[in-house]
């Protein structure tokens, strides 16, 4: 709901307070100034305090819910780019058992921000919860890479941990044996190790500042920025002209300041962005990475001379 959020629950009180005096003209009328600022804002907290009422027998409960989703679902077809809408959307479905129902509400809402970590991680467990094991292991590398210190990611490794061969997912943390490369699994004494830890002294930490001060720089529009990952701009060769470049390491220096090592950049390569981000990623966290492939700067090194 944003910046309304407060005068929104305030309207919405107010609402309630004249349906209990028996006034619904003025509980009308308050509904009306909220969705003013924000209609699916008000249809979602109507729908999280319809939810919450425990009134009645457990079949009243259960068919107040389901006519709640019903209602959340008209919402969210109705205002598609509303992540949040479809994220509750997802929670309330799981509460109700539609496992389903969670796999589409999560892809609706992952095709409107494709790197938002909560939509993956309630999309992950649905897909543990219905036997689904091959797409849950893709759902969890993904998730892995995205987000690798979220707690709902480790939480999800903990007591699903992946093969050390194959990546494949176990079906729970006493698993034997991997049923897809039959490689030792947590049952047998096979180390799990936690992906937080894995990952801690990665570059995880710095990205969203990177990217949005890397979209921003390049006027790139709001769409385009959600979908950023590392990944993205390290593995794409990403050619850009030289002002690009330059424009983007002016506005890191900017951020980040003291944090630079700045001489890294005097041997930069101009018209490569994703040289110049794995360049920043040595820069402001000079430890030895892994993730990244020192092979992209000697190409596009190799390149640059030969077309000089």
């Amino acid at each position: 709901m944003g910046d309304n959020e407060d005068l929104i629950v305030e309207y919405v009180n107010q609402s309630g307070r004249a349906v209990m005096v028996g006034d619904s003209v003025k509980a009308e009328e308050w509904l009306t100034k909220a969705r003013k600022l924000d209609p699916p804002g008000v249809e979602l907290e109507l729908a999280r305090r319809a939810w919450a009422n425990q009134s009645g027998t457990p079949a009243d409960i259960k068919r107040r819910r389901e006519s709640v989703v019903a209602r959340l679902g008209g919402v969210a077809v109705a205002a598609p780019d509303r992540v949040d809408v479809w994220r509750q959307l997802a929670e309330f479905l799981r509460q109700l058992g539609n496992l389903e129902g969670v796999l589409r509400a999560t892809a609706s809402g992952l095709k409107r921000d494709p790197v938002n970590i909560d939509l993956w991680v309630r999309r992950t467990r649905a897909q543990i919860e219905l036997k689904q094991l091959q797409s849950a292991s893709r759902s969890l590398r993904h998730c892995t890479k995205l987000a690798p210190t979220h707690d709902g990611v480790e939480a999800l490794i903990r007591v699903h941990p992946m093969c050390a061969v194959c990546d494949a997912l176990f079906p729970h943390a006493g698993a034997e044996t991997c049923e897809d490369c039959g490689a030792d699994g947590p049952g047998r004494g096979a180390a799990v190790r936690s992906v937080r830890a894995k990952n801690s002294s990665k570059f995880d930490v710095y990205f969203p500042r990177v990217r949005d001060v890397i979209s921003n720089s390049l006027n790139m529009p709001d769409r385009i920025k959600k979908q950023l990952t590392l990944d993205t701009l390290l593995k794409r060769h990403l050619k850009r002209s030289n002002q690009q470049c330059s424009t983007v390491l002016r506005a890191m220096t900017r951020e980040f300041g003291a944090a630079f090592d700045e001489p890294l950049f005097k041997s930069a390569v101009v018209g490569f962005l994703d040289v110049l981000v794995a360049d920043l990623i040595r820069a402001i966290n000079p430890k030895t990475d892994s993730t990244i492939d020192t092979g992209i700067r000697q190409r596009a090194l190799a390149d640059h001379i030969t077309r000089s």
